[in-house]
């Protein structure tokens, strides 16, 4: 690849991907698809579900429902079963330094192919996202306007258009897109050079810096968890400038953190926020009649009324937000934004800040139940398990761990990803996996039995589900035949190794370190005979989505343990050796965070529960005695000494 910068961020895109082996051409694809999905739908963007393989063309589609990317159709009559919004996003990646016309006019004619009524004409890589279309269109009177399209055709060069005639032909194709009747309420498209697909790729990593004149502000006093805070007013127009990606869209993913997403034009509060900036005889005081924006910064660089703001977030002000870009060109210099700008890494006051300012009026009871203290407690559990060897990182605030280029995203565990692995491995639904995280949680948290998160859940139950989910996948994604199985094998793994673990387990830290141990020791020879029961199964493409199935292989697994049990063979499926591993924490020089469990003020002791683990420390000074059971306290080791201090 002749662009230095562009081939330098693929390899780091792939490294962190665990893409290094794969040609250099689908690591592109995937980059390319990664850099112009990832940031407007982090939470729901996999590469399995854009991907269009081998497919003539088109290299990625995407068909977004409410801000959701969906690629089943059951999953698709869920978010169409009231009012929605549809998008569909094309792309087409060619590694090659020069500008192709002929692949651009077969790229838009695959793409018009696809919004035809013959599926028989469009490649089979294309049918399930053919058969979303057709509901989508089928579902017409609950669509808040028609779809949106957007084609986006990348390759390495300098884009630079050889003449009129060229361009012509380009705008010619895209335009008899358009003129298919009663499709679309707008079609887009885009060719994006190797500079352009950089700058969308650095995006995705939260990398965006903005310079804004933040007027009129005033430096609030020092917060505890902020290190600033700052409340004042901003132009509106520099506002959407700050709150637009490079190419002039709207940066969807600077409002992952706030908990609804934009409802949409037509709703009342956000026709009134539009009236108002319409209005030449109010839009003056839009300061005044509007609530604002809350925005969270990693990075704030004051100077003067100039600041330069990076890594931020808008957790508060979502509809506002929209209905001002939306609204752009109508707006005017008299025109501003209260906002409030917190810097802060602290993802506990995040979580506060997002929590309070968000619990002003109606909102969907899963879209909190990220934010619970539970998972600041996963996350210590997590971390506590490192100092053992396993090395995972669970992620409790979207882009936590961008600025650590030594993790690889593999070890990243988010919400998300973590309940598909507890729903497979624990409740044991492997077949449910492909739902969006939002649709799980509302489903499964409707009954305390089958709640996600609950507090009377030890956390060794998710690290359990996620470290044999884990396991399984990076074996399973090394066989096409077995991708689409990871989520079944990794229960099959479980029941063989572990049949007595579920939601409600009297399970205790000794208890937890014996079941991992079996897992270590027990995983190759139970996915042997996984796989082996998978293949012998000749399962169909899209069979991992049904239930019965599930069973099915559920019951052949149970009814071979037993036959194996007779037979009292040496290589009994679900025989292991369970013992627990000697000596496994090992803590280098550094503070850590546990939980105290007791305090021996005579001998001015404190012993911590980390993780599954115990730590026992001298306390640093006389205040640490005064800690609580439960509370949170770090330690710290030197010279091979544990100290403790008070708080974190």
């Amino acid at each position: 690849m002749e662009n230095i910068i562009l081939a330098g961020l693929i390899k780091d895109f792939s490294q962190r991907h665990d893409l290094a082996n794969e040609p250099i051409d689908q690591q592109f694809e995937k980059f390319v698809n990664y850099s112009l999905l990832r940031t407007d739908h982090y939470d729901s963007f996999e590469f399995g579900k854009v991907s269009t393989g081998a497919c003539l063309g088109v290299d990625g589609v995407a068909v977004s429902l409410g801000g959701v990317i969906v690629d089943e159709i059951g999953e698709a009559l869920l978010f169409t079963k009231a009012q929605f919004e549809a998008k569909f996003t094309f792309s087409q990646a060619k590694t090659s330094p020069k500008f192709n016309l002929g692949d651009f006019l077969k790229f838009v004619t695959t793409v018009k192919t696809f919004f035809g009524k013959d599926i028989a004409a469009v490649p089979h890589e294309l049918h399930k996202a053919f058969e979303i279309k057709t509901l989508i269109y089928e579902r017409a009177a609950k669509l808040r306007e028609r779809p949106n399209v957007v084609l986006a055709y990348v390759y390495t060069g300098e884009f630079e258009l050889n003449g009129t005639q060229i361009e012509e032909q380009m705008k010619s194709e895209i335009q008899a897109l358009r003129d298919m009747p009663y499709l679309f309420s707008d079609v887009t498209w885009h060719v994006h050079d190797g500079e352009a697909i950089a700058r969308l790729y650095r995006e995705t990593q939260n990398d965006v810096k903005k310079q804004i004149s933040f007027q009129r502000h005033v430096a609030l006093p020092q917060i505890r968890g902020a290190r600033a805070v700052y409340l004042g007013v901003v132009s509106c127009l520099d506002y959407v400038k700050m709150i637009e990606k490079e190419n002039g869209e709207l940066n969807k993913g600077l409002f992952f953190e706030n908990v609804r997403d934009f409802l949409g034009g037509d709703n009342p509060v956000n026709e009134e926020i539009a009236k108002t900036i319409n209005d030449s005889n109010e839009r003056d005081r839009f300061a005044i009649l509007n609530n604002g924006v809350t925005i969270v910064a990693k990075n704030i660089t004051p100077s003067g009324d100039n600041f330069k703001v990076e890594q931020f977030q808008v957790v508060n002000g979502c509809q506002t937000s929209h209905v001002l870009f939306n609204n752009r060109a109508t707006l005017t210099n008299d025109m501003y934004i209260t906002v409030k700008l917190i810097e802060t890494s602290d993802v506990d006051l995040s979580g506060k800040v997002i929590e309070t300012t968000n619990s002003q009026s109606v909102v969907k009871k899963e879209a909190f139940a990220t934010i619970k203290p539970y998972h600041r407690i996963l996350e210590d559990f997590f971390n506590a398990m490192r100092g053992a060897g396993y090395k995972y990182f669970y992620e409790r605030r979207p882009h936590q761990f961008d600025d650590q280029d030594d993790i690889v995203e593999s070890s990243i565990i988010s919400a998300p990803s973590l309940i598909k692995s507890f729903v497979s491995v624990i409740l044991e639904e492997p077949h449910k996996v492909h739902y969006y995280y939002g649709t799980l949680l509302l489903d499964y948290n409707r009954n305390r039995s089958s709640e996600l998160f609950a507090d009377g859940d030890h956390p060794g139950l998710y690290f359990a589900a996620h470290h044999i989910s884990a396991r399984t996948r990076a074996v399973a994604g090394k066989d096409r035949s077995l991708r689409d199985w990871s989520y079944h094998l990794a229960l099959l793994v479980r029941k063989q190794i572990l049949p007595q673990i579920k939601k409600g387990a009297d399970l205790t830290d000794r208890k937890f370190l014996e079941w991992l141990a079996a897992i270590d020791s027990g995983f190759d020879q139970a996915y042997r005979n996984a796989t082996r029961l998978i293949k012998e199964s000749n399962l169909k493409e899209n069979q991992n989505r049904v239930p019965e199935v599930t069973n099915q292989l559920t019951n052949k697994l149970t009814d071979l343990m037993k036959l194996e049990a007779r037979a009292k063979a040496s290589n009994s499926l679900g025989k292991v050796v369970t013992k627990r591993p000697e000596e496994p924490l090992i803590l280098r020089e550094g503070k850590y965070v546990g939980r105290v469990k007791s305090v021996d003020s005579v001998k001015k002791i404190i012993t911590v529960q980390y993780g599954p683990f115990v730590v026992v420390g001298s306390a640093i000074d006389d205040s640490v005695l005064a800690l609580k059971e439960g509370g949170r306290a770090v330690f710290e080791v030197e010279n091979g000494k544990v100290f403790v201090a008070t708080h974190p």
